[in-house]
């Protein structure tokens, strides 16, 4: 059971641009000394060809040269090693796209924030457009900011090394743009984990447990027939209709940090239940996030989940079964990340937003401003118990 906490007031969504780190001006270095020396170069092995593209992202730079000849491209390509004397590094990538071949140097001249994709004007428009449910994806080399609307995109895979912080991107994405009369958050955590920080908001939900977390997708999966029976009978086909005819619907989101901890429990039931509410839960409003540090666990899955996000992974496998490519095995390990938007088979290269634990502290506080002081002696049902009461 939890503690019950009432708001007895209007709900005020926290400011967050009071609450989390974000840039009011970027580094940058000069990329004159680099681009001689790549010069030097490509004269002195006879390529030729033009310097067209010189980008400085907050975690990549860039540069693109369109080579005259085959021979030129291929002597381009072919003087990587070189390229990581220059540099000083031995992650470099040379590769042909768009005509051109592009050499991106994972240079570090300022991380991205959080709070550096929560400010974006696209995520107050995203937020204020009557069906728009944002949430943080990561930030491309033109430092434009990409978001996951769970309107249109309704579910989402993540895999590889560092889902948990790019998580905590969604949930405070969730709690900074919705009232608790709009949405409720259903956390599957493991044992001892950072999610556990959202705990004491009422409206969000933690478990450890995977024995709870499967029942509640089997309760969930029960949800979905109850509220497409409720749409049906007030002649409405998506919980938006219901909303404005018909009564209220709250949004329903699940995230599970660890999808492996529920097929070790039943591998296939596990499936049935994701795939199931994947195909049929987007209109009535329940969302699932599932997220795994290997994505071998999702090949059950993943094609009833077009979007996904992939982080580094250990092999090149792994990069194939969550965005049908290789390179993820090569990714940074500070949040680079590929995302699939579901609606495109090329997936964006960007860089998630960093959120400190002080930073979750202080949007955690903010948001509990809102609700009085829990009376410990007053006992309520918690969101699991009302939800398997439906």
């Amino acid at each position: 059971m939890c503690t019950e906490i009432v708001n007895n007031g209007e709900f005020i969504l926290p400011l967050t641009k009071d609450l989390l780190k974000y840039h009011t001006r970027w580094n940058e270095r000069s990329l004159k000394p680099y681009t001689d020396e790549l010069f030097d170069l490509w004269a002195e092995n006879g390529v030729d060809g033009l310097l067209d593209t010189q980008l400085q992202g907050p975690t990549l730079t860039r540069f693109g040269i369109v080579p005259d000849d085959r021979r030129s491209a291929d002597r381009i390509i072919g003087l990587l090693p070189t390229y990581k004397a220059i540099f000083n590094r031995n992650d470099i990538q040379v590769y042909r796209a768009d005509g051109h071949i592009y050499i991106d140097v994972p240079w570090q001249t300022d991380q991205v924030y959080l709070g550096d994709i929560l400010t974006d004007s696209e995520f107050d428009y995203q937020q204020n457009t009557p069906q728009g449910i944002p949430v943080a994806v990561g930030m491309d080399i033109y430092r434009q900011s990409y978001f996951a609307d769970l309107s249109r995109t309704p579910h989402l895979l993540v895999a590889g090394s560092g889902r948990t912080g790019f998580l905590h991107g969604i949930v405070i994405s969730l709690l900074l743009s919705h009232a608790p009369e709009e949405i409720e958050l259903y956390l599957c955590g493991q044992r001892r984990s950072e999610l556990d920080k959202y705990r004491e908001i009422p409206y969000c939900q933690v478990s450890n447990d995977p024995a709870e977390e499967m029942a509640m997708l089997e309760d969930l999966n029960a949800e979905v027939d109850r509220r497409y029976a409720a749409m049906y009978d007030s002649r409405c086909r998506t919980i938006y209709d219901f909303n404005r005819r018909a009564g209220t619907m709250k949004h329903l989101i699940v995230i599970i940090e660890e999808y492996s901890n529920l097929v070790a429990i039943g591998k296939r039931q596990a499936a049935a239940l994701l795939t199931r509410l994947s195909e049929m839960a987007s209109s009535c409003g329940i969302h699932v996030i599932a997220a795994s540090e290997k994505s071998v666990y999702f090949r059950p899955i993943r094609d009833s989940f077009p979007a996904r996000v992939c982080l580094r992974t250990d092999t090149v496998a792994d990069s194939y079964v969550m965005v049908d490519r290789k390179g993820a095995e090569k990714l940074g390990k500070k949040g680079m990340l590929y995302y699939l938007d579901g609606s495109s088979s090329t997936p964006y290269l960007l860089q998630s937003g960093i959120v400190t634990a002080k930073e979750i502290r202080a949007v955690v506080s903010a948001v509990m401003d809102n609700f009085g002081q829990p009376d410990e002696k007053e006992k309520g049902p918690s969101l699991w118990e009302k939800l398997f009461s439906r």
